[in-house]
């Protein structure tokens, strides 16, 4: 947030753009060396914020804070030719910002004032672009994070009422509020990316500039998850029907992900799918721990062991298409080969790969469902897992770099954020905390016959599926078009008509006086002009200056209205 007041200082803003990746240096050095319990008490703040570091905040700011860091790198290079660097920058701080204060939240205030700092600042990054495609993918997104901040606020107000305090960490003491329950799921779930809550991250991330894609897939939709983890009675309390409702939608998701993602040209739609299964996998995990409270810290540790590797691979994937776009030579191919498969790979739950690890993590819990459903997540994970391989090979023939099909003229800049980014994703999950129990499980013979064959699958239809395109001219994106549900939707929207209410003619013959032609075209002109003058308001109040001083005033009237009902 300092740097975006420096923003405002005009002599220093060449100097803060260029030093823009290092706000992110902060947090990742607490992550790493703040003490785990680490409390930070503001009573001068609005219903006295607290800020504090517990396991489950040091996990996502360590992941959160290298993506930042990577991807605001990766933006110097990438935006050089861009005709609003100011703008991407103002709003990839804002989220950013938002981003650390939801993880180090310690109450609910602070906890929703920084997720929807986040939510708002991230729809500019999607934004960006200006363009047609870019200008809907944000209405939709910002219409979907209005809705899921409502139902989030919602949610809040019950919890708090039922637990008498707004402290993050004494808001379960015996307390269980249903609707706050189910309000949180479905607010949480829009960015999370839950089925049928989804269809705003295949738009977004194709219009998103690829450093804003990185962190919105890698980081920003974990905050869903974070929602989850914080403010549901995981560990306190046993939830049949959410456990397999989140279970249901979680396979949904991933079986969803595969089959529309496949079908896309775009690679960053492809990303954006790829998301949405792993999402579902993850929140399979969150169902199992609601039906199993008793050994949710267990369940926990494989959740944040995957919801690291996501990130972090899901992030080199991302930035890796810059430099594929702009491989000239032939060394220049055979890195960003490597780098793009070494992701890819874990992604898939490949052998020896922080996928694995992560996947091997997440099957271990199985083992705590009824036989019936331990039966049916045995069978169904392990082809979740061939569907991801099959989406990794549908984004590599896509990102592929090869000769002569280099579009960029150059990738200055880009390679040294990407390949510390592909480094970080190769190391950081095995620093877990957990990670290494994990190990002896993953290289038993069974384990890794249990992480290859999907991959054998999944590869097996990849060259099905190119063969068979031999054959068949059509596209599929046609039918199966990026934001499935949402476009589907729009286009019903769109065709609705309304019709104007049809006024009756006027009876002359009843003994009323009709209005004269003349009168009826004054009143019409009166009208015009009214609407006039207000459309010319309207337009005024929306502008930047007045609309963004309007905000703050009426941020200032609402705390000074907090903080003095404190007192």
């Amino acid at each position: 947030m300092l740097t975006v007041l420096l923003l405002a200082v005009r002599p220093w803003r060449d100097a803060v753009i260029r030093a823009t990746p290092l706000a992110a240096l902060p947090a990742l050095v607490l992550a790493l060396a703040g003490p785990t319990g680490a409390r930070l008490s503001l009573p001068w703040a609005v219903q006295h914020a607290v800020l504090e570091l517990d396991l489950v905040g040091r996990v996502f700011l360590a992941f959160t804070s290298v993506l930042y860091l990577t991807s605001g790198w990766y933006a110097r290079g990438y935006l050089v030719k861009d005709t609003n660097p100011l703008r991407f920058r103002l709003f990839f701080l804002l989220a950013m910002t938002g981003n650390f204060g939801l993880i180090l939240a310690g109450d609910i205030p602070t906890f929703y004032t920084a997720f929807a700092l986040m939510g708002l600042a991230s729809a500019g990054l999607v934004f960006h672009r200006g363009d047609a495609e870019a200008t809907r993918a944000g209405r939709i997104y910002l219409a979907l994070a209005m809705v899921g901040e409502v139902l989030i606020l919602s949610g809040f107000v019950f919890l708090t009422v039922a637990g008498g305090t707004t402290q993050i960490a004494e808001l379960h003491r015996g307390v269980f509020s249903l609707p706050a329950l189910l309000l949180l799921l479905a607010g949480f779930g829009i960015k999370a990316g839950a089925l049928s809550l989804h269809f705003w991250l295949p738009l977004a991330h194709p219009a998103a500039p690829v450093p804003a894609s990185a962190v919105l897939s890698g980081a920003m939709i974990k905050a869903g998850l974070l929602g989850w983890i914080r403010f549901l009675p995981l560990g306190e309390a046993t939830m049949p029907v959410c456990g397999f409702t989140l279970i249901s939608a979680g396979l949904g998701a991933a079986f969803l992900g595969t089959f529309v993602g496949v079908a896309q040209k775009n690679p960053k739609a492809v990303l954006a799918y790829s998301s949405i299964s792993q999402m579902g996998i993850i929140m399979t995990g969150l169902g199992i721990g609601a039906l199993r409270p008793e050994e949710w810290l267990e369940i926990q540790a494989a959740v944040l062991i995957y919801a690291t590797h996501h990130a972090l691979a899901k992030g080199s994937l991302f930035l890796g298409i810059g430099p594929a776009h702009a491989a000239h030579t032939r060394w220049q191919r055979l890195v960003v080969g490597v780098g793009l498969l070494l992701p890819a790979l874990a992604l898939a739950g490949a052998p020896f790969t922080s996928g694995a690890l992560a996947k091997t993590a997440l099957k271990a819990n199985i083992a705590f469902l009824p036989a019936g459903w331990a039966t049916v997540l045995g069978i169904l994970l392990p082809l979740a897992a061939a569907g991801t391989m099959l989406k990794m090979a549908r984004y590599l023939w896509l990102t592929w770099p090869r000769p002569g099909h280099a579009t960029e003229s150059s990738a200055r800049g880009l390679w040294l954020p990407w390949l510390g980014l592909v480094v970080a994703m190769l190391a950081g999950v095995w620093l877990l905390p957990g990670a290494l129990e994990v190990l002896p499980k993953k290289l038993s013979p069974q384990r890794l016959w249990d992480a290859l064959w999907p991959l054998l699958v999944g590869g097996a239809l990849a060259a099905l599926a190119a063969w068979l395109r031999r054959w068949f001219s059509g596209e599929l994106t046609r039918w199966l078009p990026a934001g499935d549900l949402g476009v589907l939707f729009e286009k019903l929207v769109t065709r609705v008509a309304l019709r104007p209410p049809v006024r009756p003619a006027p009876d002359h013959g009843n003994g009323h006086d009709a209005a004269s032609p003349a009168e009826s075209l004054r009143w019409s002109a009166r009208l015009a002009a009214v609407g006039g003058r207000l459309a010319r308001i309207e337009n005024t109040l929306r502008a930047w200056p007045v609309a963004g001083a309007a905000l703050l005033l009426l941020i200032g009237v609402i705390l000074w209205l907090l903080a003095v009902s404190r007192h």
